[in-house]
């Protein structure tokens, strides 16, 4: 269960409805390798989720991970969102998530830039990946 409400919070707290869920949970295994070898942080997620789940119950009647609207989930959140246990998980997610250079091209973007003489030496309005409409 522990599992399944991670990849769950992990989708909230970076939505990225066309990206695969097994790129979410590469950026969670070594979260969960770590926890496995240090007690403390084990504690901090389990107890983590349960207390996610329990909050969960008491607005919804369902578990966080069985929550199907969005918006009901990320209304808990923001319940949570200055406690340990969200700021570990958010703080390992932003770069085991988008450190990935296999979610690059899946963003459209074409990695960094300083190694290629950064933006400037190339044209600092190369953004394609950016999108026409942003």
């Amino acid at each position: 269960a522990t599992g399944k409400t991670l990849l769950v919070l992990a989708r909230d707290i970076f939505p990225h409805d066309r990206i695969s869920d097994r790129y979410y949970l590469q950026a969670l295994e070594p979260l969960e390798a770590q926890a496995a070898k240090d007690d403390k942080l084990k504690t901090l997620l389990t107890e983590g989720v349960v207390a996610l789940d329990r909050l969960a119950k008491q607005r919804f009647k369902q578990t966080y991970a069985d929550l199907t609207k969005e918006n009901e989930r990320v209304g808990l959140l923001y319940v949570i969102e200055h406690g340990a246990f969200f700021r570990k998980v958010k703080g390992h997610l932003v770069t085991g998530f988008y450190d990935n250079k296999a979610v690059w091209p899946l963003f459209g973007y074409e990695g960094s830039s300083w190694e290629k003489g950064g933006y400037i030496n190339r044209g600092f309005d190369d953004i394609d990946w950016l999108g026409a409409d942003a």
